[in-house]
């Protein structure tokens, strides 16, 4: 190997390795859930609108459309989790609503997760 001196290629490769494997792992997609619930007004901090799942687990969408904040509105929802939010409502998981959908009204969002 004329030219080159073997730490310097063994800090080359090492170097174009951990680029390759950092550009191919990429961010973790969130955890996506899917369900059908209730809309919910809850009035804590100044009132918001919550998601109760058919299971108990209670969800804070971050996006509800405006047709949809109705309390007592049986949904049907997709959404990401966002464990990377914090709410001052201190109340159910953060969610981002991706497709939601009740008495014949469906609407589709795009997400923002990044």
């Amino acid at each position: 190997m004329s030219g080159y001196h073997l730490p310097t290629l063994a800090i080359l490769f090492a170097t174009v390795a951990a680029a390759c494997v950092c550009g191919c792992l990429g961010e973790p997609e969130p955890p996506t859930v899917s369900g059908a619930g209730t809309v919910q007004y809850i009035d804590l901090e100044g009132g918001f609108y919550g998601i109760v799942a058919d299971d108990g687990t209670r969800y804070l969408p971050l996006n509800l459309p405006g047709d949809f904040s109705e309390d007592g509105l049986a949904i049907e929802f997709t959404g990401f989790v966002r464990e990377d939010v914090a709410t001052i409502q201190q109340w159910g998981t953060p969610l981002e609503i991706t497709e939601i959908s009740a008495d014949g009204k469906a609407m589709t969002m795009v997400a923002s997760i990044t």
